[in-house]
């Protein structure tokens, strides 16, 4: 019996019988979920083991980030759920969000769909940190090159840094790259924020085409498109090296002049001493192809216009700034993050048609009729 058919039966419509069985459906995308996320676990630890430490004794770190974010967007969502009642002409706005959070924690299937993703994301995040550290170890980075050239092309025998730091000098640097690593915050705020607070769609479609990122693009991208990034031409060699000679010295002035505003310079030559001494911690690895900064901005501006047309223009605002920021500050080449924005919107798109024609967005609508 298919999931659409199952929530249509006389069953489903009796008093306190339909949340327990519309919970079902949230399999369809959790289950998927957990699995991706259990593969690229057990492979990190497997990998993590033979070179002489643990994948899973990182996942704390990451859970921790999670949880800090947790006051702030409940917070946020408090003060929503707020402006939303007064706005709706609510004469008891405090009773109304009272009765939102008794519905998150006493129905079974929204407590699942939100806890098994939170539960996941260290895992997922681990997993691709220790995946990442391990590229250069099994396919040293023999694409930059190949990247470079492209870059050549594409912007008319120029670098693409060449024409950024023609137009956007020291102040516009220092607030991209405040937006650059802002970046990581947001991925906290994110999984918290549409794991709790998110529609029932947007939600399987926010987790699933997030996993898919890390897992098809930040882990098999990245191991066949094994590339360092710019900002390290001149240490891995490629005789394109001396064309990022400027850039890299305009990083390092404005790391100097800023008193630590700029953290791109610094975080670059943390990475290459992590690498160079075989260093492996949270959050090290270099892998610029495909550029995940890219993918995760793309697929937040594409989630953002199911939200609404000014949320949408906004986020696709950011991801063009990550998009230029990706090359103003060296860490990628504007081919990683080309090819990884064409590559999270068929995600996207898969995971759309996936939740239309596996019943999951049928079961939800007829869940919403049941309960109107």
């Amino acid at each position: 019996m298919t999931v659409a058919t199952y929530t249509q039966s006389p069953i489903v419509n009796q008093p306190g019988a339909h949340a327990a069985s519309y919970g079902r459906e949230e399999r369809l995308w959790i289950i998927p979920l957990v699995v991706g996320t259990a593969i690229l676990t057990v492979l990190a630890e497997v990998m993590a083991w033979l070179n002489g430490f643990s994948a899973l004794e990182m996942a704390g770190f990451y859970a921790w980030k999670a949880l800090k974010a947790v006051p702030l967007v409940i917070c946020l969502m408090m003060a929503y759920h707020m402006v939303l009642g007064l706005r709706q002409g609510h004469q008891r706005p405090l009773l109304l969000l009272q009765q939102v959070f008794v519905q998150f924690w006493t129905q079974g299937y929204r407590t699942q769909s939100r806890v098994v993703p939170m539960l996941c994301m260290p895992f997922l995040f681990t997993s691709f940190s220790v995946l990442k550290m391990m590229i250069p170890l099994y396919i040293p980075f023999w694409l930059d090159e190949t990247f470079a050239d492209w870059d050549r092309v594409l912007f008319f025998g120029r670098q693409p840094w060449e024409l950024t730091h023609s137009v956007l000098g020291e102040t516009p640097t220092y607030i991209i790259d405040f937006l650059y690593s802002l970046w990581v915050i947001l991925l906290s705020i994110a999984t918290v924020g549409f794991a709790f607070f998110a529609t029932r769609k947007l939600r399987a479609r926010f987790f699933l085409s997030f996993a898919g990122a890390w897992i098809l693009l930040g882990f098999v991208g990245a191991w066949l498109g094994s590339a360092a990034g710019p900002c390290y031409a001149a240490q891995i060699g490629i005789a394109a090296a001396h064309e990022f000679d400027g850039l890299i010295k305009i990083m390092a002035g404005y790391s100097i002049d800023s008193q630590g505003l700029v953290d791109a310079y610094g975080w670059q030559q943390v990475l290459w001493n992590a690498y160079a001494t075989k260093t492996f911690d949270v959050g090290m690895g270099i892998s610029a192809m495909p550029s995940l900064h890219n993918a995760i901005a793309v697929l937040y501006a594409l989630i953002a216009f199911r939200i609404g047309k000014a949320i949408g223009i906004f986020m696709s605002l950011y991801a063009a700034i990550i998009f230029v920021g990706s090359v103003h500050l060296g860490w990628h080449y504007a081919v990683d993050g080309i090819i990884a924005a064409v590559a999270m919107y068929a995600i996207w798109k898969a995971v759309d048609i996936y939740c239309q024609r596996s019943g999951y967005d049928e079961a939800v609508d007829a869940a919403a009729k049941a309960s109107a």
